[in-house]
């Protein structure tokens, strides 16, 4: 899975979360934060940046593309 698996980010402030894929497993190719209509491909060994401004609070999922490993972005006011 991601760890840490639970990110608190400020509403309205740059995010920027940094993918270090470190297994081979298929499904761990591709992290989804549909909520913030983005996606990267992970190369095994690489670290991906994914970059955004939240712009409402709440907590959305971000996941593998199978849904099999998840994670959490809480963002606060």
């Amino acid at each position: 899975g991601y760890t840490p698996d639970v990110v608190v980010v400020k509403k309205g402030q740059p995010v920027r979360l940094n993918f270090l894929r470190e297994e081979t497993a298929s499904c761990s190719e591709v992290v989804q934060l549909p909520d913030f209509e983005r996606s990267a491909q992970l190369p095994t060994g690489e670290t991906v940046p994914i970059e955004f401004i939240p712009q409402v609070t709440g907590d959305f999922d971000f996941t593998c593309q199978m849904g099999m490993f998840r994670g959490k972005l809480i963002v606060e006011d």
